[in-house]
């Protein structure tokens, strides 16, 4: 059988043709001609014992009261391209990586790395002589953790040996690449039903979800192969030797791993389980990137099913090979079903790559019990909590490898671990953190950016603090100095952070009949255009109290009131009421900022509004730890030099470079227009829904924050009951939604910007399965 091969010579696509290595029969040569040719190639004489070879004939050969070679007559399809490539790449192994155990070529007595033969068949074979590696194969169920956990290492050492190698017949087409898995489609027909159902399954999932990913993974050249069949151990199960190059390829680096994992594996009963340490031990030499430790499930499938087809074919074919890998359908069994699936799966096969923490990894059970001795009563989200272990964009994996929709929270603007923001915090912690009263480029440039980015022109001053509390809380003492004044107006069911003072401006948080006395509440846009003339008569009180109108602080989503924006109207004349009683009016974007609204970066600019301060926090460092207050030098500058203020770990470095990467994604990922596209998508669905059931209220929304009421089908009240049930029924389905307003009764959807329509449209067909268990 011959392989059709496309070359590009002298800007001219030709075609070639080779034999196929998959159906060549391997060398036809007697022992005397072996014994002939060891002699005239290389003067050696000595005794030979066959070994295994897949596709060559090997041959033992040991020298009487000397040393032990290996003779590999190659199988006629290898071109002398091929085993050139095999035989520099071994050489540039033993010249970068002395340490690792792989055997020397041994040149013929014309200092040539390999010789020529014809087989009993007239087929040119190329014939080299090998360093005998001492060691024999291990079994299968010998090898524990321990020794998985060195294989693994062993594998990543063996990657990063070769990935500065290059050769011009890196790429020559081989079927054992998982990149050409849909390749043994047409091999399938040789299995039985059960089986060639299994294979074309995964090989579909490999072209729809896989293949599009593979293009922009690392990739190098990889022994590809490195199975128990091809690795030597001792009798303690260490590894002595590393045989057999004849799959190495030119291919996606992590396939390497997959490959091992579902060769060595092989099927055992606890494969799965076992796979973690060997993940863990690549990891330690070379780290997974999210996507490689993503696909590496997939990966292992696709290794299993090229196996089952390959070898099912050949046996087909009438060719001397062995049944179909009982092993690799074994493993695909357990990839596919009893561990909870493939996704599931990939899961947990991305946390076992993920890096080691300094905490050690506990049950759920044993968490919460530890969680409940050591915190006390803190609150967590859900009825049965969710124990998260890593997050990728939208998505959230608990420590069973189960994969969550998040839909809830707004500080990872840019989706969880963006690689933005990972990479420019690691890089800057690389080269210093420390306190701003340093002269540093960061806190600058990040000054100058937030500037950049409000409207108006007025704001000239940038503090930078840590937390959404801290800013709102400096924010509140800048006004009091400013003003003379301790007053403040909020909305009824605001929440504006967890300081003294700021839990005085959080009615979210207070006890029951216990608002400040220097505190006045005003309706949300919920009750209408009343609002505006309730702030007038807040700070008429206030005056009257003694203490008059420092400053009212608004969330212009009104987040924690039920998500009641945009409300141009109310907060502009919220505004006026504000500056005629001599007040700052503070806009909290901490909650609605960061382009959240579709509209703006920043819910106060899409209002129009010209406000004093614009206190930032939560989404700026997308989970780094920073915050800000803007504001102008008339406001701010006096209060600095009277007070001295400083923030020790306000505007480190660190969280500054953080906050940069998070504001130039938003503009290169053109985050603001997705907010608005994907929001007033899933408005659409969500309005769809109220239609059909009683309990669910049309949604209001602002880009992607909406609140939607539920009600009670009997009385038309807000139900806290019925939405928290609704939210823990979502929560079981996989997708993280939370509650908010007043009564408990909204649902809050509030996902990261990355969200979309694909997101949008499986979060509507969660809530619409979760109505139907709720409201029948």
């Amino acid at each position: 059988m011959w392989l059709v091969r496309l070359l590009t010579v002298d800007n001219e696509v030709v075609t070639t043709t080779q034999l196929d290595p998959l159906s060549e029969p391997v060398p036809q040569l007697g022992r005397d001609e072996a014994h002939h040719i060891l002699a005239e190639g290389w003067n050696v004489e000595g005794e030979l014992h066959p070994l295994h070879g897949e596709r060559d004939l090997n041959f033992r050969v040991s020298v009487p009261s000397g040393p032990r070679y290996v003779l590999k007559i190659q199988n006629p399809a290898d071109t002398a391209g091929v085993v050139d490539f095999q035989t520099t790449a071994v050489r540039h192994i033993r010249r970068v990586a002395p340490d690792l155990p792989v055997g020397d070529v041994i040149p013929t007595r014309h200092g040539e790395a390999w010789t020529t033969l014809t087989d009993a068949h007239g087929r040119h074979c190329h014939v080299r002589l090998l360093s005998y590696l001492d060691g024999h194969h291990a079994r299968r169920d010998d090898l524990d953790g321990g020794d998985l956990y060195a294989w693994g290492r062993t594998v990543a050492q063996l990657g990063r040996a070769l990935r500065g190698f290059v050769h011009p017949e890196a790429g020559y087409p081989i079927a054992w690449d998982i990149r050409r898995l849909p390749g043994v489609r047409s091999w399938a027909s040789a299995l039985d039903d059960e089986r060639r159902h299994a294979v074309l399954e995964v090989v579909a999932r490999h072209e729809e979800r896989v293949a599009p990913a593979l293009a922009a993974l690392r990739a190098q050249v990889v022994h590809n192969d490195l199975s128990r069949d091809n690795v030597l151990v001792d009798d303690r199960q260490a590894i002595t030797g590393i045989t057999d190059f004849g799959d190495m390829t030119h291919t996606t680096l992590v396939c390497d791993l997959a490959i091992a994992l579902a060769d060595v594996l092989d099927g055992r009963e606890n494969s799965l389980e076992l796979a973690e340490p060997m993940i863990a031990g690549y990891a330690a030499v070379t780290p997974l990137e999210p996507a490689e430790g993503e696909l590496l499930a997939d990966l292992v499938a696709g290794r299993c099913a090229a196996a089952l087809a390959i070898q099912a074919w050949r046996q087909d074919s009438h060719e001397s090979a062995p049944s179909p890998s009982t092993g690799a359908w074994v493993m695909m069994q357990q990839l596919l079903h009893q561990g909870g699936g493939l996704d599931r799966v990939a899961g947990r096969f991305a946390a076992a790559a993920a890096p080691a923490t300094p905490y050690r990894q506990r049950s759920t059970a044993e968490l919460l019990t530890a969680r409940r001795r050591i915190l006390g009563p803190l609150p967590l989200t859900y009825e049965r909590p969710v124990h998260l272990v890593r997050g990728r964009g939208v998505e959230l994996y608990d420590a069973d490898g189960r994969m969550y929709i998040d839909a809830y929270n707004n500080v990872p603007v840019l989706g969880h671990s963006h690689p933005a923001v990972t990479a420019a915090v690691s890089s800057q912690m690389r080269l210093l953190n420390t306190n701003s009263r340093y002269l540093h480029e960061a806190p600058i440039a990040l000054a100058e950016r937030l500037i950049e980015t409000m409207p108006g022109g007025r704001y000239d001053r940038v503090l930078l603090v840590n937390s959404g509390s801290e800013a709102n809380d400096l924010a509140w003492r800048i006004a009091n100095f400013a003003t003379g004044r301790s007053g403040g107006v909020v909305t009824s069911f605001a929440y504006h952070g967890i300081t003294t003072a700021t839990t005085d401006l959080s009615p979210e948080g207070w006890p029951q009949n216990s608002r400040p006395r220097n505190i006045r509440l005003v309706d949300s846009p919920s009750v209408g255009a009343r609002s505006a003339r309730t702030v007038a008569h807040a700070a008429d009180e206030l005056q009257a109290a003694g203490v008059g109108l420092a400053a009212m602080f608004v969330d212009g989503a009104f987040t924690s009131d039920g998500i009641w924006g945009p409300a141009p109207s109310w907060t502009q004349n919220a505004l006026a009421d504000v500056r005629a009683a001599g007040g700052l009016y503070v806009a909290d974007e901490v909650q609605a900022g960061y382009g959240r609204t579709g509209d703006h970066l920043w819910s106060f600019a899409a209002h129009g509004l010209d406000a004093d301060l614009v206190t930032l926090g939560k989404p700026m460092g997308n989970g780094y730890p920073v915050a800000a207050v803007l504001g102008s030098a008339d406001v701010i500058d006096a209060f600095m030099e009277t007070t001295d203020y400083f923030s020790t770990f306000g505007g480190n470095m660190v969280a500054c470079a953080a906050a940069l990467a998070v504001l130039q994604t938003i503009e290169c990922e053109e985050l603001i227009e997705n907010a608005r596209l994907v929001g007033g998508h899933l408005a659409g669905l969500l309005a769809e829904l109220a239609g059909q059931y009683a309990i669910l209220a049309p949604p209001r929304h602002w880009g992607l924050a909406f609140g939607v009421d539920i009600r009670s089908p009997d009385t038309g009240e807000m139900s806290h009951d019925i939405a928290q049930r609704l939210v823990n029924q979502m929560r079981e389905r996989g997708v993280l939604i939370g509650l908010t307003g007043a009564t408990g009764a909204t649902l809050k959807i509030r996902p990261p910007l990355v969200f979309t329509t694909t997101h949008a449209e499986h979060l509507a067909t969660e809530m619409q399965a979760s109505l139907h268990d709720v409201a029948g």
